[in-house]
């Protein structure tokens, strides 16, 4: 397993919640963010550049200090991280066309359903066995998706 070195005296568990926290937080702020530079009239593709580059720029020195750190990050990569960066690079891009034209109440929580494809994928391609409680959470996310979608139906932008 990876260590950088940074929270060595965090548990695995409390390190993946910890890790996951800043997640939730950050893509809330990146969500809320984007929707604003839209309702101020930035384009989504433009949206989609800055961010290219500034996730560019946090992630020369972040790599760099990772693999002085640890040596093997330099010699991991594989078509699967080139496949992964490009349906993030995409996914991000039609984000932002969906969000232009919708509300970040609906559209933010609908794309937040993504996980559902990664679960189905683990478990047709790589084996995964996920347990009743977790195929429960499955289908209330796809059920809180139709509950979404049912509910936007009709209504006005605000």
């Amino acid at each position: 397993p990876f260590e950088c070195g940074l929270i060595i005296e965090m548990s695995t568990d409390t390190r993946a919640v910890f890790f996951s926290s800043l997640t939730i937080g950050l893509w809330g702020l990146w969500s809320f963010w984007g929707k604003m530079a839209l309702e101020r009239k930035m384009a989504p593709p433009a949206i989609f550049l800055v961010e290219t580059l500034m996730t560019t720029a946090l992630a020369i020195p972040v790599f760099v200090a990772l693999v002085y750190w640890q040596k093997s990050v330099l010699f991991s990569f594989n078509r699967y991280g080139v496949l992964s960066g490009a349906a993030l690079a995409l996914g991000v891009l039609c984000y932002y066309f969906a969000l232009a034209k919708g509300r970040v109440s609906i559209i933010v929580p609908l794309t937040a359903t993504y996980p559902v494809v990664a679960a189905l994928l683990g478990y047709a391609l790589l084996g995964e066995r996920p347990s009743r409680a977790q195929w429960a959470g499955i289908f209330l996310i796809i059920m809180g998706a139709a509950l979404l979608l049912s509910s936007s139906v009709g209504d006005s932008e605000r």
